[in-house]
């Protein structure tokens, strides 16, 4: 995988950066399921879109971590708090 980090979950393989200066890039990440640009826009916020981030993090974790996407399947031994881990991401 070399693509794009999400900053929500960690996911490594985004096709492109989630926010490019002001937009973003209405990539909905398969592994948490948030679309940026949609479920983070917080009016232009950098701040607002980070809180948004957390909370998104904190409710993918506590629903299961589950893998979202219905059209890509999960990348062989998949292991979401790894994924997590290696983000450098927690859910507080």
């Amino acid at each position: 995988m070399t693509g794009h980090p999400c900053p929500v979950c960690g996911y490594p393989d985004l096709e492109d950066p989630a926010w490019s200066q002001f937009n973003g890039s209405l990539e909905i990440c398969p592994s948490c399921g948030i679309q940026f640009g949609y479920d983070d826009a917080a009016g232009g916020s950098i701040e607002g879109r980070k809180a948004i981030h957390l909370e998104w993090r904190k409710a993918w974790i506590a629903s299961g971590m589950r893998w979202t996407s219905i059209g890509r399947s999960a990348p062989s031994r998949w292991n979401p708090a790894e994924q997590l881990r290696r983000a450098g991401l927690s859910g507080a």
